[in-house]
């Protein structure tokens, strides 16, 4: 399908819905927003579309300052929701790290957004995951309770397809981008790739600093005992090998830590 045939289906996905998003909530649908290329997309779409909407950008205390930054510059419009707790405290509070089978960084700070609202968003099945599992219609979730709808109208849309509308339709994106990063999220996100957090770690090192502070804690509580220190703590999270098989290599020395 050409990318014009698709951006007209995604905004009569979003207007039918729209009906709908207004009885959930009257101030129409919650955009969740992230200042990354998608949801620039689904942004626009909104508009395009002259449907009712409010963005919305929840705070992670692990976001990338350039992110931050373009979405003050560029959407200042788009409502910030800062969490209860910061990353390094739910760890503490964990007595863990996030891992990629139990994400509960982002189960308690952005899934808990948008509840009793129909959620808008720029989930693409190309992105891989539980994404390919998604369709471009309405779907119920449950967070801790509460309901959810989410609509994902760009599913079926593919990362050229992103940026060609970028670059006729919006024109300007964060600059992470051109720095070697091909998704935007949080700093040591357990989803992302070893390479791309080594280079996280390079390009941010301060919060290097505050996860080996949080992963302290955790030794204290007496977790990670057959662990060297924190900082082994640390390179075996970001490595995405598992724990057994982190710790039984190093042991035969094929790990350089």
């Amino acid at each position: 399908m050409a990318l014009e045939d698709k951006i007209k289906k995604s905004i009569d996905l979003i207007r039918k819905h729209e009906i709908t998003a207004l009885k959930v909530n009257s101030a129409g649908y919650y955009l969740a927003f992230s200042g990354g290329k998608d949801s620039q997309v689904i942004y626009e779409l909104c508009k395009m579309a002259g449907v009712k909407f409010e963005a919305h950008f929840s705070f992670t205390t692990v976001d990338p300052v350039e992110v931050l930054r373009f979405i003050k510059e560029k959407y200042p419009d788009v409502i910030r929701h800062r969490p209860q707790k910061s990353m390094f405290k739910l760890i503490e509070e964990n007595r863990s790290l996030p891992l990629r089978h139990v994400p509960y960084c982002c189960r308690l700070i952005k899934e808990v957004c948008g509840v009793h609202t129909l959620v808008i968003n720029g989930v693409r099945k190309a992105e891989g995951g539980n994404r390919r599992k998604r369709n471009d219609e309405v779907n119920h979730v449950c967070i801790m309770g509460d309901d959810k709808f989410v609509l994902s109208p760009i599913v079926n849309w593919t990362t050229p397809d992103v940026w060609n509308f970028i670059r006729k339709n919006i024109g300007y994106y964060c600059e992470l981008y051109d720095k070697g990063y091909h998704r935007l999220g949080c700093v040591s996100c357990p989803n992302a790739s070893p390479k791309i957090k080594q280079k996280q770690n390079r390009d941010h090192p301060r919060f290097r600093y505050c996860y080996l502070k949080a992963i302290q804690k955790c030794i204290d509580y007496g977790n990670y005992k057959n662990f060297k220190d924190a900082s082994d703590v640390y390179n075996w999270w970001i490595s995405n090998v598992p724990m057994k098989t982190y710790l039984a290599n190093k042991q035969q020395g094929i790990l350089n830590m």
